[in-house]
């Protein structure tokens, strides 16, 4: 199957892009099809541990399921750090510290990308 990248630009609870990327990750899963999400700038907020709640359901929590479901996602590194993220201490567990470098090499691997701002 193919190779989907989705850059995630917008902060948690300001516009709709986190569920549609939840959405369209998990399609493209369900069709077998290899998923990446990399969050930069305000983004990176999206991965925080702490905003993983009981008994609701959050942008966070959303994106911890696309891990558990095989999504693999990364965050720019200089991102989260401008923003106060510690990768260790606030974000949700299987994050990947990238870099925008990174994320050129992944758009040369991929077939599709499709960016959400």
């Amino acid at each position: 199957m193919g190779k989907l990248l989705i850059v995630l630009f917008s902060p948690p609870m300001q516009s709709q892009n986190t569920d549609t990327v939840y959405e369209i990750a998990r399609a493209a899963l369900e069709e077998g099809h290899e998923v990446t999400l990399f969050c930069d700038v305000d983004a990176a907020y999206n991965l925080m541990a702490s905003q993983i709640l009981p008994n609701q359901t959050t942008p966070a929590s959303k994106i911890a399921q696309l891990i558990k479901a095989g999504v693999q996602v990364q965050v720019c590194k200089g991102s989260a750090r401008l923003r106060g993220l510690d990768q260790a201490k606030n974000l949700i567990e299987g994050v990947v510290e990238s870099s925008l470098g990174r994320l050129t090499e992944l758009m040369e691997k991929v077939d599709r990308v499709v960016a959400f701002g």
